[in-house]
């Protein structure tokens, strides 16, 4: 009897940027991979020298967890057409990688008896950290594969990764003007070029520091 992978793949769209498919264990543990077509896959699989190509959804159930990425717009579609199949739900948990959708994209599939979750990665200086949300199951199995991976998994209750987004932007995008404001206010004060970078990078370490220590 053949041995059941330990990952299977569905993707399309854009990939060249994705951490997922650049996880060292990647080569070791994918099976199945499944595209838009044959011919795309069997691209995909060589490119990342991992897994094998297959043509249909059913040839997933060689698989405990398959990874799910593709574009937001087509989630639906996809989610879709692995429902239209002949395999047996039950065995397989489905993650959707590196989206700000929530684990209700997959409903469908946990209706039919899969386990079903999100992950997403989250703004930090090494990249080494995700975010997962969803079901028991499907959680802890992505998350075991992220961990040896040396990737920092947190879990999020189901339904709250709008309040992560928030979290992010509050952390990334929306202190930027402040950080503006405060090196203008410096060169109007004389202070330019490397001593200006310096203590901007002072200023707000102390505040990060400040912050972590109250």
């Amino acid at each position: 009897m053949k041995k059941q992978a330990q990952l299977g793949l569905v993707v399309e769209g854009k990939s060249a940027t994705s951490t997922i498919l650049r996880l060292p264990t990647l080569s070791e543990e994918l099976g199945p991979v499944k595209s838009a077509s044959l011919r795309v896959a069997r691209r995909l699989s060589n490119v990342m020298r991992a897994g094998y190509a297959v043509a249909e959804y059913e040839e997933l159930q060689a698989a405990r967890l398959v990874l799910i990425r593709v574009p937001d717009s087509t989630v639906a579609r996809v989610v879709d057409e692995i429902c239209e199949s002949d395999l047996d739900f039950r065995g397989v948990a489905f993650v959707l990688c590196e989206t700000w959708l929530m684990a209700d994209a997959l409903e469908p599939l946990r209706q039919r008896g899969s386990s079903v979750a999100t992950l997403v990665s989250l703004a930090t200086i090494q990249s080494r950290w995700f975010a997962v949300e969803g079901q028991i199951s499907a959680v802890r199995q992505v998350r075991r594969f992220l961990e040896r991976n040396e990737i920092r998994a947190i879990e999020v209750r189901p339904g709250s990764k709008p309040l992560l987004f928030g979290a992010e932007l509050l952390t990334t995008v929306l202190p930027l003007p402040l950080l503006s404001a405060a090196q203008q206010a410096l060169r109007a004060c004389g202070v330019s070029g490397n001593p200006l970078s310096a203590l901007l990078e002072q200023m707000t370490q102390k505040m990060s520091h400040n912050f972590a220590k109250g």
